[in-house]
């Protein structure tokens, strides 16, 4: 990788991840500020998302347009549309983690969706028959340690209903990402999932409506809602996906146990959540031990190359 890749590349990830980091920040404040109600936000998040991923995609199709214009005609790419059920996924992911984030802390909710998601997807890797290094093993039981430690104070307080939402919403978000491997142009398949995703806000609105009577929105709030949307969660999955193919696996999955760090202090900073000594002590546990479950993957995949 040449100097100017090297550093649009590294400026690509960061961004990303300072915008997923600044995702769980914004839906705190909005959410615990009583500035818009959780189902609202999901709502304009999905939207806003759908409609930045679709102008972005329609710009990149003229541009490829305009460079073949006057070239000998080849034959034309499978544009992908996502699917249903993966927009079902997405849909989910979204709607718990708004409702997580109305009883949890900022700096908590970020660290257990990290920990979740890499917790599942080595899961789904052992399900799948790869084998385990040793330092893996013992950085699942670190992790796991430090989830415990997070999780079990709370469970007797009303807060162990947003660390059952943020669960869910961790689970549900690698499941989505597991999907999107499997895709051969992730711009395409994100831009269709968040679309295929507006029915389904449609009728949890007014179900929603019916039943619970909380909807409320202040343009504060629409505004963060739509900020959330259409810059930290569009043009960061952008961003994250033109950074994706030039980077290790172990590496993007290393970039993404800076998020809960990253959101921490953002949290601290613009609202004023404070940082705790567990959270510290779990956080220590958690992002030390699922680096060693990094450390260990990358040493598995050395020792593969040399047997082969």
């Amino acid at each position: 990788m040449n100097p100017s890749h090297l550093i649009q590349t590294t400026l690509f990830t960061s961004l990303s991840i300072i915008g997923f980091s600044a995702n769980a920040v914004i839906c705190r404040w909005a959410l615990d500020h009583q500035l818009i109600d959780p189902m609202s936000f999901s709502s304009l998040r999905l939207g806003s998302a759908a409609a930045v991923l679709f102008v972005v995609m329609f710009w990149f199709s003229l541009r490829k347009a305009q460079i073949k214009a006057g070239e000998k005609a080849e034959k034309p790419q499978v544009v992908g549309r996502g699917s249903w059920k993966a927009a079902l996924i997405l849909f989910i992911y979204t709607v718990f983690f708004s409702y997580g984030y109305v009883a949890i802390s900022t700096a908590t909710g970020a660290l257990l969706l990290a920990a979740v998601v890499q917790l599942t997807i080595l899961g789904y890797a052992l399900r799948q028959g790869e084998k385990l290094h040793s330092a893996e093993w013992l950085g699942v039981a670190i992790a796991l340690l430090g989830l415990w430690y997070l999780v079990y104070p709370k469970l007797t307080t009303p807060s162990w209903w947003g660390l059952v939402m943020m669960t869910i919403s961790a689970y549900t978000w690698a499941l989505y990402t597991l999907n999107g491997r499997k895709s051969k142009n992730p711009l395409s398949d994100t831009a269709y999932n968040f679309y295929r995703t507006l029915p389904m806000v449609a009728v949890a609105s007014i179900l929603s409506l019916l039943f619970t009577e909380q909807l409320f929105l202040t343009s504060k709030g629409v505004l963060l809602a739509v900020v959330s949307g259409a810059v930290t969660t569009g043009l960061g999955y952008i961003l994250w996906y033109s950074a994706l193919p030039k980077i290790s696996s172990s590496l993007a999955s290393a970039t993404q146990l800076l998020v809960p760090l990253f959101a921490a202090f953002g949290a601290m900073w613009l609202i004023d959540e404070p940082i705790t000594v567990p959270f510290m002590i779990a956080a220590t546990l958690m992002l030390g031990g699922l680096g060693l479950v990094l450390h260990g993957r990358n040493q598995h995949r050395k020792a593969s190359r040399k047997i082969s």
